[in-house]
């Protein structure tokens, strides 16, 4: 008996090893790329610092300034509108693709790989289409309208405040709603067939089918989805910044593009306000992540 023990403990001690060994690389990248550089953010916020001298203490000097900042808060209340309303947009319109899709159409792979097709393109680059589609001068979309008689002059698309967000919008889902559609996809195929026949001997119609059934079996993968939506949103960066750079005015500007001007671009390269500001942004997006979960986690925990 005590052989056996011994051996049992040897052979959790090996096992204990070998996971320690297996994870040991994953654990020294987190540190490097991920602890390393959050603790050197936070204490870069407690500094002036230029990214060229030696970073200056100054206390809570950053974080005053930033509670004073009106262009920081506008910022951050149009990343919660570009975030509400992608999740508006995205969601329902991915789910009604994954339905169709899902369905007995002719061509159904053709339709999924080209909707699916914008998500494995830089946004950059999509950007870039977007932009010149909708520029003022020569933009393809203002030819249209002219040759079409609908208007006499250019229209500034990206130089209104209402159109520039909803271009931005239009942007990010056409980029975003084919993953989103392969996630529901998927999910929507886990749907046991017998759960349907079963309505259907019943007398349920596709309607009374798709919200007593599907619309159910989808809640863990609403949460998930969701939360990739409210995610997306707080880092929408590279689509403001080719088609406006956060203009007119700051009113398409949003977080991470607020941060990143201050980072690289604002006179005297203010890092230490940027790593203030970073914190900031991290803080409100783990707040809005953590309230949503806890909005939804008991509501699909069920399911």
């Amino acid at each position: 008996m005590i052989q056996e023990g011994m051996l049992k403990r040897k052979g959790v001690s090996r096992n204990g090893i070998q996971i320690f060994l297996m994870l040991f690389p994953m654990l020294v990248l987190f540190v490097l790329f991920c602890l390393y550089p959050l603790i050197h953010l936070i204490y870069l916020s407690f500094t002036r610092y230029n990214g060229f001298t030696s970073p200056v203490f100054v206390g809570l000097e950053n974080f005053s300034r930033l509670i004073k900042d009106t262009t920081w808060w506008k910022v951050v209340l149009n990343t919660f509108q570009f975030t509400l309303m992608a999740y508006v947009i995205q969601i329902p319109l991915s789910l009604l693709l994954a339905i169709l899709v899902n369905g007995k159409i002719k061509g159904k792979n053709f339709f999924r790989t080209i909707i699916f097709l914008p998500n494995i393109t830089s946004t950059a680059i999509i950007g870039v289409i977007f932009f010149f589609m909708f520029s003022s001068h020569n933009g393809i979309i203002n030819g249209i309208l002219i040759n079409l008689g609908l208007i006499k002059r250019p229209i500034e698309w990206l130089g209104n405040v209402t159109s520039a967000k909803w271009i931005i919008i239009l942007l990010n889902t056409w980029g975003q709603v084919g993953y989103l559609m392969v996630l529901f996809l998927a999910a929507i195929q886990k749907i046991p067939a017998e759960l349907y026949e079963s309505a259907k001997l019943d007398g349920a119609s596709k309607v009374q089918q798709f919200f007593n059934i599907t619309l159910p079996m989808l809640g863990q993968m609403f949460q998930v989805i969701s939360m990739m939506c409210i995610l997306n949103g707080f880092q929408l960066f590279d689509s403001v910044k080719v088609l406006t750079g956060g203009g007119p005015g700051n009113q398409t500007s949003v977080m991470a593009l607020y941060i990143y001007n201050y980072f690289f671009t604002s006179t005297g390269a203010q890092q230490g306000y940027a790593s203030a500001v970073s914190v900031c942004a991290t803080f409100i997006m783990a707040i809005a992540g953590a309230l949503y979960y806890w909005l939804t986690s008991k509501k699909f925990k069920e399911y």
